[in-house]
């Protein structure tokens, strides 16, 4: 029995260690970039093509783009940074929406799809899909 006990002890400590260690994985982003997931993001949390997306800049972590809107020629900026699947983006000198009212972004890779999804408070929300080719890939 004390044999028994110490091997459930053990596997139940790997267990535990297999998914601590899962949660830190990198997730899968395939073949595409911080970059171009950051684009998909601003298109998709604002209703445009990614054609139009451009990056600016990247420091560190957080990249920096804007697009001009077509109807009226006023030129939109915005940040963007991955936390593991999760996509935090702000307008270029606002804050970051992170509140718990704000709509929570997630990223997934299947083969040469990106899906961005959007999760609003209530529960609502929506899945946009893009090819590498969209992105610029």
């Amino acid at each position: 029995m004390y044999i028994l006990e110490k091997i459930q002890k053990g596997l139940f400590l790997v267990a535990g260690i297999t998914v601590v260690l899962s949660a830190c994985a990198e997730p899968n982003k395939g073949a595409f970039t911080d970059q171009q997931i950051c684009i998909a993001v601003v298109a998709s949390v604002m209703g445009r093509n990614p054609s139009i997306v451009k990056v600016d800049s990247v420091k560190g972590n957080i990249t920096y783009l804007s697009y001009v809107r077509s109807g009226d020629g006023t030129h939109w900026k915005y940040k963007c940074m991955l936390e593991g699947n999760k996509a935090i983006w702000a307008t270029d000198t606002g804050r970051w929406r992170t509140d718990q009212y704000d709509s929570k972004i997630t990223y997934s890779v299947r083969e040469r799809e990106l899906r961005i999804s959007e999760k609003y408070p209530d529960g609502s929300g929506g899945t946009k899909k893009y090819s590498i080719e969209k992105l610029g890939g």
